[in-house]
């Protein structure tokens, strides 16, 4: 009965790790064509001759790091991929705390606690989104007129 169980959950692990692995290691290659071509014009922008302006200020070469969200689309995703390491993890301890007991309840129950508190941590963060969305109003914009002409009066002591 033990070599089954070991199977199962290495099967489980590989289900629920190499996903999230995966996406990760496409997202932090910085091999884009849009990157290099970034890259290039400012190293052309850089060399031209005979150039006396003042240096263009461009964006940092330097990517933000693998953990940065680079858009809420991003930060949606990475949030899911954590929601379901998680929920696959609790799944796999619950199986481990199932098959063997003793210490796998333990690291079942812990695993059990974090992803609790991540979905309070999700929730926390959607109402505060949803309060910030009702409470926000934006003025109005003023009314486009003609452009005032100030005039300038010279005065005289005397």
């Amino acid at each position: 009965m033990g070599v089954p169980v070991l199977i199962l959950l290495a099967i489980v692990w590989a289900v629920v790790l190499v996903p999230p692995y995966m996406r990760h290691r496409s997202d932090v290659r910085p091999g884009t064509s849009v990157t290099s071509f970034r890259q290039g014009l400012d190293v052309l922008g850089r060399a031209a001759p005979g150039r006396s302006l003042a240096p263009v200020r461009t964006r940092p070469a330097t990517p933000p790091g693998p953990g940065a969200p680079r858009g809420r689309s991003a930060a949606r995703q990475r949030r899911r991929d954590v929601l379901f390491t998680l929920a696959g993890a609790a799944g796999f301890t619950l199986l481990l705390a199932i098959a063997f007991g003793g210490v796998a309840v333990a690291v079942h129950l812990a695993v059990d606690v974090a992803l609790g508190g991540y979905l309070y941590l999700l929730v926390q963060m959607r109402k505060l989104a949803t309060e910030q969305a009702v409470k926000v109003r934006y003025l109005a914009a003023p009314a486009q007129s003609q452009p005032r002409l100030v005039t300038v009066r010279r005065s005289a002591s005397g």
